[in-house]
């Protein structure tokens, strides 16, 4: 993820999946250490939103496209592109925390219309970005 681009100062590093770089639980006081203490401990490290990759085929995307689960919104697109080493569409999305697991599918707003989309582990590279 890229500030401010997929990630932004109101995002908290286990949203944006960046914890074991940007988070230290050895150091001593520092800003916003007493939310990420709190998730991490109270809440189990569930937070309510987190960046996902997302898979779309051919269908072409955008940064700020809907995507949906349903009728129902759950997220945006952050960032898109088309992929050569996987030859479809990819994206990260910031999308609500029931629908983060890797192979759930969803749906995102394209241009075109509504296009299907599975959320992926990231990086996208190998056989399992490949769908």
């Amino acid at each position: 993820p890229r500030f401010p681009v997929d990630m932004d100062t109101t995002t908290i590093p286990l949203e944006a999946g960046i914890e074991d770089r940007a988070i230290s639980l050895t150091k001593g006081c520092y800003v916003g250490q007493e939310v990420i203490i709190r998730v991490l401990h109270r809440g189990g490290g569930r937070v309510a939103r987190k960046l996902v990759g997302l898979a779309a085929g051919n269908a072409r995307i955008e940064r700020g496209n809907a995507v949906k689960a349903g009728d129902r919104e759950i997220g945006r697109v952050t960032s898109a592109v088309h992929s050569p080493l996987t030859d479809q569409w990819i994206a990260l999305a910031c999308v609500q925390r029931d629908f983060v697991e890797p192979g759930t599918p969803v749906e995102v707003a394209a241009a075109a219309g509504p296009a299907p989309a599975i959320v992926t582990k990231t990086p996208f590279s190998g056989p399992a970005a490949r769908h």
